[in-house]
């Protein structure tokens, strides 16, 4: 079986973090391209980290396929 997972990167602007995020997943592929197509593929983010600081990152956003064996 496959999924089709978005995934959010986002690298640090000045600085050593990257930080990776499932956004939602889908078991088909046109779905994940129409709900992917709806989000910005490239953009700019302040994270909050665990320690309570915000971090300026940039992100990108992609479909990933995925195989899930049983």
């Amino acid at each position: 079986m496959k999924a089709f997972a978005i995934i959010s990167v986002a690298r640090q602007v000045d600085g050593e973090y990257v930080i990776v995020k499932v956004e939602k997943a889908f078991t088909d592929t046109t779905k994940a391209q129409t709900f992917a197509q709806n989000l910005a593929s490239r953009y700019h983010e302040e994270i909050l980290m665990p320690n309570g600081v915000a971090v300026s990152c940039i992100c990108e956003r992609g479909v990933f396929e995925i195989e899930i064996e049983s």
